[in-house]
């Protein structure tokens, strides 16, 4: 019964997100400035912007760090009906092996990776050092992605995690690269990659204003 409930919620949930994608429309800013930054690259988002950003990067095989807690497998389950590669693991639990996991998945496959830096637990918009630890190790760039939308419901959750509707639309803006070489401080990085993060949550949100 668990599993039948398991398969009829996450079959739900892409059959959703799909038809919130395919009926609505979309503005990107600033994907000029990908244009000519090595790939692959690590793509780095708020754990609030989970869910569209899922679909966005449908059918790509990127390598994305889902939590190992118990709303981690609905989370995975539906990132691979959408042609995604979950790797478990966080800052809290299994860390440290999703953390090489999804660093050899990258170099093996050269397919993007993703993380949101403040999951699972959070709290909201508070960057654990993974993602920079990623970018150190391959010398690939983070991207700062983020989106917003016209329609939605704000949830009263940890992150206030954004559920857009469907006929719906977005934004969605890149921030500028940040890369972390070998001798650069951890500690500093956090903040400079959590600046970029913030301006481009600023642009989305006043998009619509």
């Amino acid at each position: 019964m668990k599993k039948l409930k398991f398969r009829i919620i996450t079959t739900l949930i892409h059959w959703i997100l799909l038809l919130v994608g395919k009926t609505s429309r979309l503005v990107i800013i600033n994907e000029k400035g990908l244009k000519n930054i090595k790939k692959p690259v690590i793509w780095s988002f708020w754990h609030n912007r989970l869910l569209y950003l899922a679909y966005f990067a449908r059918g790509t095989k990127v390598g994305v760090m889902v939590s190992t807690h118990k709303d981690g497998e609905y989370i995975a389950s539906v990132m691979k009906k959408l042609d995604l590669v979950p790797i478990r693991g966080s800052s809290t639990r299994g860390g440290v092996k999703a953390l090489l996991e999804i660093i050899d998945y990258m170099k093996n496959s050269r397919f993007n990776i993703a993380f949101t830096p403040d999951g699972p637990r959070g709290p909201k918009y508070t960057l654990h050092p993974g993602v920079l630890l990623a970018a150190q190790k391959t010398g690939a760039a983070i991207i700062p992605v983020s989106w917003y939308a016209r329609f939605k419901k704000i949830l009263k959750s940890w992150d206030n995690f954004i559920l857009p509707f469907p006929f719906n639309q977005f934004v969605l803006a890149y921030g500028n690269p940040v890369y972390v070489k070998h001798n650069d401080n951890i500690k500093k990085m956090e903040k400079i990659l959590k600046r970029e993060m913030m301006a481009i949550v600023k642009i989305t949100e006043e998009y619509f204003t």
